[in-house]
């Protein structure tokens, strides 16, 4: 939990501290617009249209026992920025973490 919680406060990046994570304290299923658009546009330029389902997969239908539905499911706050794209950044045990 301490790595999750590091993660999500900060990590000093080039001089900026970033939050690599949304809040990890959650068992949302809830994803904002604009972050399954980018997770789309990602997948398309990396992977191609071959692996974009036409219409995204929504589990919001699907609510867990107990589920804090007022957070967003965790997930990374840039999906551009990967894991060996700071590893020089992260401690052993956060490149763990992301990896």
């Amino acid at each position: 939990m301490q790595i999750a919680q590091k993660l999500y406060q900060g990590i000093e990046i080039e001089g900026d501290t970033v939050g690599l994570i949304t809040y990890m304290r959650t068992d949302g299923t809830n994803l904002s617009a604009d972050a399954v658009s980018d997770f789309r546009n990602f997948i398309k330029r990396e992977y191609g249209n071959e692996y974009l389902p036409e219409n995204p997969n929504n589990y919001s239908g699907k609510k867990a026992k107990n589920a804090q539905e007022a957070h967003e499911a965790i997930r990374p706050t840039d999906i551009n920025r990967n894991p060996m794209s700071i590893k020089k950044y992260l401690s052993s045990d956060q490149q763990n973490y992301t990896l």
